[in-house]
């Protein structure tokens, strides 16, 4: 598989690193701007990395679900803000020690490559974990959240889950890390999950640090930049938060 024509199709990666812990109602309005501006100006990939606040992100699936409401409170009173996502899947939840991508562009064919796209960014992280000194594959294991045949796990936990969106004219794939301290994820989303109606075992959720206690957020930004390097012609693009929300033009044409 060429992850590059996969995931970048018009050539150059232009990469967004942050801001960082942005209010998650803002954190989460982003990646569907930029994929709107990609749309309108055929600007090809944008990845945006980022940490997040405490967050979870629901979908409209869950939307639907008996237990919708209970769950945002049960979140809510675990100090995680309820957002709804716009990938699909099912509710995710991450941290300040966690690490999120969002990977987007324009594209007049976009459901495509949906498949190969879960492989590619899916063999991103297999890639950027191996480097961390994680084995790791993809696949599914038994009970985890947002259950997904394109996880990456290691043994019988879940290690990334990514989601995708499509839209005429182009296409959003997002996916999150714990790094460090799973503890707080663990519970929101056994919480959220019960709430939903949904059978989930908390035990599938894993941050890197179990697997390493020496990792930290800034080894994984590291080997993850580095594993997009190896696939990718980049562009590091330094945004602020206005020129995100409001003023990108100028900026990444």
């Amino acid at each position: 598989m060429n992850i590059s024509k996969i995931l970048s199709p018009y050539g150059q990666m232009k990469l967004i690193d942050g801001p960082n812990f942005l209010e998650p109602e803002i954190d989460i309005s982003i990646a569907p701007r930029l994929l709107k501006y990609s749309i309108e100006k055929s600007s090809g990939t944008l990845a945006r990395i980022y940490r997040p606040q405490r967050t979870v992100a629901l979908t409209s699936r869950d939307r639907s679900t008996p237990g919708y409401e209970n769950a945002m409170t049960q979140a809510e009173k675990l100090g995680f803000q309820a957002v709804m996502r716009s990938p699909g899947g099912r509710a995710v939840a991450y941290h300040e020690e966690s690490v999120v991508i969002d990977l987007l562009s324009h594209d007049p064919d976009p459901h495509r490559y949906m498949d190969e796209r879960f492989k590619a960014i899916g063999k991103v992280f297999v890639e950027t974990f191996e480097r961390l000194g994680i084995d790791s594959r993809i696949g599914e294991v038994p009970r985890e959240f947002c259950p997904g045949k394109h996880s990456v796990v290691s043994g019988n936990v879940k290690l990334v889950g990514t989601a995708q969106r499509v839209m005429p004219g182009g296409w959003l794939v997002g996916a999150s890390i714990i790094v460090r301290n799973a503890a707080p994820v663990r519970e929101v989303l056994s919480n959220v999950y019960r709430a939903l109606e949904l059978d989930m075992n908390p035990d599938t959720v894993a941050a890197l640090n179990e697997f390493d206690s020496s990792i930290s957020v800034d080894d994984v930004l590291i080997a993850l930049n580095s594993t997009l390097r190896d696939h990718f012609e980049v562009l590091e693009v330094d945004l602020s938060i206005n020129e995100l929300t409001e003023n990108r033009e100028s900026v990444l044409v």
